[in-house]
């Protein structure tokens, strides 16, 4: 078991933290979603726990593309990051009310240390599978784009005067 789970709740622009101890909330903050603010942040609470790197779990909700800061950072520093499915997080943590991201920092904190027996730690993929993924999610939408438009140009067709139509 480790001994300190750093619970982070991932949006576009920044990230809540919440590091626990025993489920005992240590310490909350907020950073940007950049590598070095999360690294700094991640170095910041090691400093300041006495901690080791190994003793801590990193634990997060799966975002898409909004993780790679968090997981480059994890990456860099050698420590252990747990990737959950929202929906997992969500019935693991039973019902609250309204939504914040603090506290949900705080509440991926305590599900992580609930249930690490069940961690499953994420490793980045090599760099030209991730290339790969990232090209092949953007032709897809691409693609759905072109095809959506089409038919919208199409279905135009049938309203307008043929001299405008072209």
């Amino acid at each position: 078991m480790k001994k300190y789970i750093a619970g982070i709740d991932i949006s576009r622009e920044k990230l809540a933290l919440c590091f626990a101890q025993n489920e005992k909330v240590l310490r909350e903050e907020e950073t940007a979603n950049t590598t070095a603010a999360v690294r700094q942040a991640l170095k910041t609470f090691l400093k300041e726990a006495g901690a080791e790197t190994p003793d801590v779990l990193v634990c997060a909700e799966y975002t898409g593309q909004y993780i790679w800061p968090l997981c480059c950072a994890c990456k860099e520093l050698g420590m252990d990051l747990w990737l959950e499915n929202p929906a997992q997080i969500k019935y693991g943590s039973g019902i609250q009310r309204g939504k914040s991201d603090r506290p949900d920092a705080c509440r991926i904190a305590a599900c992580g240390f609930r249930f690490q027996d069940k961690a499953r730690l994420y490793n980045l993929p090599q760099e030209n599978i991730m290339s790969l993924q990232q090209l092949t999610g953007e032709r897809d939408m691409h693609v759905g784009d072109k095809s959506k438009y089409q038919g919208q140009l199409t279905d135009q067709e049938r309203f307008m005067c043929k001299k405008d139509y072209r």
